[in-house]
C-alpha cells in the first residue's frame, strides 16, 4: 500500500510539473508574440534564426589580425576572393605587412563601401577586430546597393543567379585546392570540386528592393542558403555598434561581389555588357555547379535527374531526350501566334513517334517548384530570349539550350551561363542558327531594341524540326561516348 501510495503521489506531481511547465512555455509564447506584434517592424523584417542565434552565441572568436593576416585567394574584379577579411562601419578592413598583394578599391568595391589596408595596425580598430562577431566558412557578400544613386539590378532572377550567386560560385571554384576550401564529390567516380558556399548576404539598406516580381531569386537563395541568407535589416543587426562587438565582423573567406568593379576593370565583361563574363572565362571543373543545384533540387522535392556522361548527350538511365519549351506567350517579349503554333506542332510530332519526350510549359502559369522542377530532367530547353531561360542552371550539366531572337538581334546573357554550365547553346533566327564565329562577331547589344519594343519572335516550323532531329540524333547516337 505504502508503494502505491508512493507512486500515485509521484504521479500527480510530475503531472503538476507538466501543467506548469506547458503554463509557462504558454505565457512566454503571449509575451513575445505580443512584443513582435506591438512593434512596427513586419514579419520580414524579423531576424533570421541564423542571425539571432549568431549573435546570441557566436561560434568562437576571431583571430588576431597582428598575426593572421588579409590573404588575397583569386577572383577577378568583381568577384574578389579573400581570406581574414573584417567589416565594421560600412568599411571592409584587411590586415596584410604588403598591401600590393591585395586588391585596390576600385577592383574590389563601388560607391560608399570602405575600403582599408592595415599593414601596422594598432589602436581601436585593432580590438575591434579581436572582439568581431565571427562568420566561419565561405560567405558572399554583394555590394550591389552600396551606391544609392545607381540601380543595383539584384531585382532580376537573371542579375541575382544567373550572374552573383553563379558567378560567386565559379570564382570560388577557379582558385587551387591548395586554399583549402572544402571539397565535395560532384560525380559518382569522385570529381571533387568546392562545397557550397556557407552563407549569402545582401547587406546594403539601399539594396531592400532585391526580390524580383517572381520571387524566384528569393525561392533560390532560400532554397539553398536557408537562414543563413541574410538581407540588409539582417545586417544591420550584425553591424549595429551598440552591440556586444561594436558592430564589427569577421568573415573567415568571402567572395566580394560588385558590378561596377567588374565593367571597369574586365575588358571582356564590358565588351559584352554582362558582370559575369570574365569570371566564368576562369579554369574551373566543368561540374563546379553540381553541388548548389544538387542542394535545391532536394529542398525543392525534385528528384534528382541522372548525369550526363558526356556534353550534348542523353542522361543516363532515360530512353528518349526530354525537350521543354518554355512559353512565354503571356508576356510582352514573345512569338507571333503562327510560329507558336509551329512549336507546338513540331514537338507534338516528336513526342508521337517516341524521339523525344516533351514538355510545354506555361512558366507563369506555373509554381516556383513546378517550374525548377520542369527543366531539371531536362535534355534540351528552348524558348525566346528571356529571363526564364535561367532556368537552365537547374538542368544536368552538357544539355542543349535553344534560344530564339528576332532576326538580326543577340545578346549574350543566355550563351555565357550555358557556356559554363557546359551545355550546347544554338541562338536562332528564323531560319537560321549562329555559329559561335558569327555571334561573337556581332557588336555589343547587337540589335537589342527589337527585344524590348514589342517585335514578335518569329521561327521557321520546318527549319525548327530538322534542327530538334539533329539535336536529339546526336544525342542519342553512341550515348555517352
Amino acid at each position: 500500500m505504502d508503494s502505491e501510495k508512493l507512486l500515485a503521489a509521484w504521479g500527480r506531481a510530475r503531472l503538476l510539473g507538466v501543467l506548469l511547465f506547458t503554463l509557462l512555455f504558454a505565457s512566454a509564447a503571449v509575451i513575445f508574440t505580443g512584443l513582435v506584434l506591438g512593434t512596427d517592424i513586419p514579419t520580414e523584417k524579423l531576424l533570421s534564426p541564423s542571425v539571432a542565434k549568431t549573435l546570441w552565441n557566436p561560434s568562437g572568436s576571431p583571430p588576431d589580425p597582428t598575426v593572421v593576416h588579409t590573404k588575397h585567394l583569386g577572383g577577378t574584379p568583381g568577384y574578389q576572393v579573400l581570406e581574414h577579411v573584417w567589416v565594421g562601419n560600412g568599411t571592409i578592413y584587411m590586415y596584410a605587412p604588403d598591401r600590393s598583394k591585395l586588391p585596390s578599391k576600385s577592383r574590389a568595391v563601388s560607391g560608399e563601401t570602405g575600403w582599408e589596408v592595415f599593414t601596422h595596425p594598432t589602436g581601436e580598430r585593432i580590438e575591434h577586430a579581436k572582439n568581431a562577431l565571427k562568420l566561419g566558412g565561405t560567405t558572399i557578400f554583394v555590394n550591389d546597393g552600396a551606391d544609392t544613386s545607381q540601380w543595383h539590378y539584384l531585382s532580376s532572377y537573371y542579375h541575382l543567379i544567373g550572374e552573383i550567386f553563379l558567378g560567386s560560385v565559379a570564382a570560388i571554384a577557379s582558385l587551387p585546392s591548395k586554399v583549402g576550401i572544402p571539397q565535395v564529390d560532384a560525380r559518382d567516380w569522385g570529381e571533387r570540386v568546392p562545397a557550397t558556399p556557407e552563407r549569402f548576404i545582401i547587406p546594403w539598406k539601399a539594396a531592400e528592393g532585391w526580390r524580383d516580381e517572381e520571387g524566384l531569386g528569393e525561392m533560390v537563395l532560400r532554397g539553398i542558403f536557408g537562414d543563413k541568407f541574410l538581407e540588409p535589416h539582417d545586417w544591420a543587426a550584425l553591424s549595429d555598434p551598440d552591440n556586444e562587438h561594436n558592430g564589427w565582423v569577421y568573415l573567415e573567406r568571402v567572395v566580394i561581389t560588385d558590378r561596377w568593379a567588374s565593367h571597369r576593370h574586365n575588358p571582356l565583361s564590358e565588351a559584352l555588357n554582362k558582370m559575369a563574363a570574365s569570371v566564368f572565362a576562369l579554369p574551373h571543373s566543368p561540374f563546379f555547379f553540381t553541388p548548389s543545384r544538387l542542394t535545391l533540387l532536394p529542398h525543392l522535392g525534385i528528384n534528382l535527374s541522372p548525369h550526363r556522361l558526356a556534353p550534348s548527350k542523353l542522361s543516363t538511365g532515360e530512353g528518349v531526350p526530354k525537350v521543354v519549351y518554355v512559353d512565354r506567350q503571356g508576356t510582352d517579349r514573345k512569338l507571333d501566334d503562327e510560329s507558336h503554333m509551329g512549336i507546338a506542332v513540331v514537338l507534338a510530332e516528336l513526342d508521337a513517334l517516341g524521339l523525344a519526350r516533351v514538355g510545354h510549359k506555361k512558366m507563369e502559369r506555373l509554381t516556383h517548384v513546378e517550374q525548377v522542377e520542369a527543366v531539371a530532367d531536362a535534355d534540351i530547353i528552348i524558348g525566346v530570349h528571356g529571363d526564364m531561360l535561367t532556368h537552365q542552371l537547374w538542368m544536368t550539366e552538357g544539355g542543349v539550350v535553344i534560344e530564339l531572337f528576332p532576326p538580326d538581334s543577340y545578346l549574350p546573357e543566355n550563351q555565357i551561363v550555358a557556356d559554363v554550365l557546359h551545355h550546347e547553346y544554338i541562338p536562332v533566327w528564323h531560319d537560321v542558327a549562329l555559329t559561335r564565329k558569327e555571334w561573337e562577331g556581332l557588336p555589343r547589344q547587337h540589335g537589342h531594341g527589337a527585344l524590348y519594343d514589342g517585335t514578335e519572335v518569329t521561327v521557321d516550323k520546318a527549319y525548327l524540326r530538322l534542327l530538334l532531329e539533329e539535336v536529339l540524333q546526336r544525342m542519342t547516337d553512341e550515348r555517352g561516348s
